[in-house]
């Protein structure tokens, strides 16, 4: 009779290409290594509906400017890229009624870093795929440093603002350091800060007990390959 034992598992397992195989039958979307999760800052300005009295209207008033959000916790931008990571940027988007400019700050604050996503025309839509690859590698390839990451966006028409604007990154492991398993949740009805597991979409505020969803993308990203 053979002998059994127990085997350390090493690696991350053999390349499966079928799913990337099969992507060529269906609509483009993202499948990220394992080493990768998907990113996205963003803001929206809407005049609000009654039928919908959670969903809280917002504008940007002429000469007014706004950081983005991350769309995973709800924070306003500034945000910490950490030592290990690397961020590009992939895609944008933007469709507003007001001539807009849009800014990328990187450790702007130690060495003035900035970059032009872009200058809009009201009521025109924009999207961009893999055009301005901006990304922290440019600055720190190693990921030896930690990064920190603003993005503004500059309302220089006559009115008040309304629309969004999309940022879609992928942010990479370079090293050993894992993703965290948790994140930091802010409530957009009251600014309370709640730790919930990365996975979580639909929170119930601690603070005010009302409840708000935030996105979670760890499900596009492969467990092989």
């Amino acid at each position: 009779m053979a002998k059994t034992f127990p085997v350390e598992q090493r690696g991350i397992g053999k390349p499966d290409y079928t799913r990337e195989i099969f992507a060529g039958k269906e609509r483009a979307g993202i499948a990220l290594k394992y080493n990768q999760q998907f990113r996205v800052f963003a803001a929206d300005w809407i005049t609000g509906d009654p039928d919908y009295p959670l969903v809280i209207p917002e504008t940007l008033a002429s000469g007014a400017k706004r950081s983005l959000r991350d769309s995973d916790t709800n924070e306003l931008l500034p945000i910490t890229i950490p030592v290990g990571r690397t961020l590009t940027f992939i895609a944008m988007g933007y469709a507003v009624n007001q001539d807009i400019l849009v800014y990328s700050y990187i450790d702007a604050l130690i060495l003035g870093v900035s970059t032009s996503l872009g200058a809009v025309g009201g009521g025109q839509a924009v999207y961009e795929n893999k055009v301005r690859e901006l990304s922290t590698t440019w600055y720190d390839p190693t990921a030896a440093l930690p990064h920190t990451l603003d993005i503004r966006v500059y309302n220089v028409g006559g009115g008040d603002l309304y629309g969004g604007v999309g940022m879609l990154c992928v942010e990479e492991i370079v090293g050993t350091v894992p993703f965290s398993t948790t994140k930091e949740c802010v409530c957009p009805h009251c600014d309370h800060k709640q730790t919930e597991p990365t996975s979580a979409t639909r929170i119930t505020c601690k603070g005010c007990g009302k409840e708000y969803m935030v996105t979670n993308f760890a499900s596009l990203r492969q467990l092989g390959g």
